[in-house]
């Protein structure tokens, strides 16, 4: 089905961008029964928190050409350092940043004060969300903090695709590529390697409350360092202080607002701070995941250069912030507001802070009256951008029900994870759609009741 007022689509073939001509369909290759697999995926997820809702659960990873997987990573690693350089580009320090893009200063409590240690480590672990347009990679907007969904999902599906098509694939893995993160951290500052995992307290009998915990120390024991998962009640002992830390390092595994809707107080993680703790990512990571950021990315900055602008124009929708006035779209000047009340259909209005997706409508899934008043509401609070809907490209995958498999043609959002600069994984989630519908693109720019994660690999050898 199609939304109000959208337009029929055409069946459409899978974009090339996802195929490598002369490669066997990872179906074929496969060494496990569809029994097999479902067993695997229950077993080796169990207490990830994966999202595989079923009855069709995938079969395989997404693999692609391993010239699309690189791109992914390069078009991330440049989109953020534009972000980053537009936000810093505003000037003031921190707390005047949040203020120019309409945060608000209180909801940034850990904010350390220490305005080149925040510079510094920003945009230390980001995941941006893109699907395939025509143009190739689309950017939809950044996750930029410690707490982004995909790091465990990803390590834990590529697992699973290990044993299922032994050898064939590559990815990076974000739980090692974040301790790789970390271990650049000790060397610049010539600490020791010990990293207090700071999260929110958990039912210990609760396994998706253990395992990824466990996971996550294992990694960083792996490469010796001293790690332990602490909870906020627990800080003040566990650091050693009064003295020397014994932990310089923490990772930030909560969101500030999350604790603050349970009552959870960020005192302890405060004194940490005030004490020399190095909360990474530091809070000022936030700021970049700002949509407003990415709309200034988009509409254009007097520093950046042609090819940056180039690559901007080709890779990131048009996207602005939701002020009246006179805007650019497509080489011909429009009142913003006119412009989005006469092509619904090409819009999405998305929150400027919020969970990536949601908090987005799409004009042409959308009644024209409610899209009516959303606009009149975001032009009034201006709280909000706009940007230009792409129409995802397909890919194809093979699923399972368990006992049987199909093939099926899905509208992936690609999330390519860098950490320090590195690529660390790529996690995908999609909405797989039923036996009878092609309809698998609606769900795509809010993934959220009903989509599968899975994870997003290469071949491990060139194409003989």
């Amino acid at each position: 089905m199609t939304g109000a007022g959208a337009p029929a689509r055409p069946a459409r073939a899978v974009d090339p961008w996802f195929l490598e001509e002369g490669r066997s369909e990872p179906s074929a290759l496969r060494t496990a029964t569809a029994a097999e697999v479902g067993d695997l995926l229950r077993l080796e997820l169990a207490g990830l928190d994966v999202s595989l809702p079923g009855p069709w659960r995938p079969a395989q990873p997404f693999v692609l050409p391993r010239q699309s997987y690189d791109e992914l990573f390069d078009i991330a690693r440049t989109l953020l350092a534009l972000v980053r350089r537009a936000v810093l580009a505003l000037g003031g320090g921190w707390p005047a940043r949040a203020e120019a893009l309409g945060a608000e200063f209180a909801d940034y409590p850990l904010l350390s004060g220490q305005d080149n240690t925040e510079t510094a480590f920003c945009a230390m672990m980001a995941r941006p969300d893109l699907v395939i347009g025509e143009g190739g990679p689309q950017l939809l907007g950044f996750d930029v903090s410690g707490t982004f969904d995909g790091p465990n999902a990803a390590h834990g599906l590529a697992a699973v695709w290990e044993r299922t098509h032994p050898g064939l694939f590559f990815g990076h893995d974000p739980l090692a590529t974040r301790v790789r993160a970390f271990e650049d951290v000790c060397a610049s500052r010539r600490l020791p390697r010990a990293v207090a995992v700071i999260g929110s307290p958990g039912d210990p009998r609760d396994e998706a409350g253990t395992r990824w915990k466990e996971g996550d120390l294992e990694q960083f024991r792996r490469r010796g360092f001293t790690a332990d998962f602490l909870e906020p009640d627990e800080l003040p002992e566990a650091l050693g202080r009064p003295g020397r830390l014994r932990y310089p390092l923490g990772l930030r595994n909560f969101s500030p607002a999350d604790w603050d809707e349970r009552g959870l107080s960020l005192r302890p993680v405060y004194d940490a701070q005030r004490a020399g703790l190095l909360l990474l990512p530091p809070q000022s990571s936030g700021l970049l995941a700002n949509r407003k950021a990415l709309a200034l990315v988009s509409e254009g900055r007097p520093w950046m250069t042609r090819a940056e602008r180039r690559l901007a124009d080709r890779h990131l929708p048009w996207t602005r912030i939701t002020l009246p006035g006179r805007t650019d779209w497509r080489g011909t000047e429009h009142e913003l507001d006119v412009l989005l009340r006469t092509h619904r259909e090409r819009f999405v209005l998305k929150k400027a802070i919020g969970t990536t997706g949601g908090e987005a409508l799409v004009g042409r899934h959308t009644d024209p009256t409610d899209w009516q008043h959303a606009v009149t509401a975001a032009l009034t609070s201006g709280d909000s951008v706009v940007q230009e809907y792409v129409e995802p490209a397909l890919c194809p995958i093979e699923l399972t029900d368990g006992t049987g498999t199909r093939s099926a043609l899905v509208a992936p959002v690609l999330s390519p994870m860098l950490f320090g600069d590195r690529p660390g994984g790529c996690w995908a989630r999609f909405v797989p759609g039923s036996e009878t519908s092609d309809d698998v693109s609606r769900g795509v720019i809010g993934v959220g009741a009903g989509a599968c994660e899975n994870a997003v690999l290469t071949w491990a050898d060139p194409v003989a």
